[in-house]
């Protein structure tokens, strides 16, 4: 499988490079991003924003075809660093397989900075990726994880055609999963986000509570 990457009008993505850690050390410098995200590593710091960069090298590598990518979008002065995507392996556990995950799914993700936020570009990444997993990757299905009390971005899985499964530990706290299965891509693929979101609107189920 060779390295992933996309371009459109709206967007690039690019694997990072060790040049790329003041930009990941810039994206997690603003604490709106770090505010509820699922872990806790300091990426704001220097020497962990190099060292992150730097093994993702040898991640691209194991996993062709999956891992976090740069992205840019286009200005007139050129390509600008918006933030990140991510579509990552996703291991099952005891609370996450009760929800239907299994060996080989993957998790899509998303941090961008403040500045692109509302701006619809979580979509159009997101949209790319799960091009790439589906019809590329042939994935059985994908999650989107997040805090509780992230409606955004609870918000943006539904419009890209996720369905909320319940939640369970991620991380060490109690997140939301949301799915979205191969089936279910063929049949929404073609929608409109704003469509997709109508059809998830009474779909969601209660949360799950968290196992004992």
């Amino acid at each position: 499988m060779n390295a992933f990457s996309h371009h459109d009008d709206r967007l690039q993505l690019r694997e990072f490079g060790p040049g790329d850690a003041p930009d990941i050390q810039h994206l997690h410098a603003d604490a709106r991003v770090r505010t509820l995200l699922p872990d806790a590593q300091p990426l704001h710091d220097a020497a962990w924003a190099q060292a992150f960069a730097t093994c993702l090298g040898d991640f691209y590598r194991r996993h062709p075809g999956l891992g976090i990518w740069r992205c840019d979008v286009p200005t007139p002065g050129g390509p600008q660093f918006a933030g990140w995507f991510s579509l990552m392996p996703l291991q099952a556990s005891p609370g996450t397989a009760a929800l239907g995950v299994q060996h080989g799914d993957a998790e899509l993700g998303s941090r961008l900075l403040p500045a692109h936020w509302g701006s619809g570009l979580s979509l159009a990444g997101g949209e790319a990726l799960l091009r790439h997993a589906f019809e590329r990757l042939r994935l059985r299905a994908v999650w989107g994880i997040c805090h509780p009390d992230n409606r955004s971005a609870a918000a943006c899985l539904r419009a890209l055609g996720f369905t909320l499964r319940g939640r369970a530990p991620y991380e060490g706290q109690l997140s939301e999963h949301h799915a979205l299965d191969a089936a279910t891509w063929q049949r929404v693929r073609h929608l409109s986000h704003r469509e997709r979101l109508r059809r998830q609107r009474h779909a969601d189920p209660q949360p799950t509570p968290e196992p004992a």
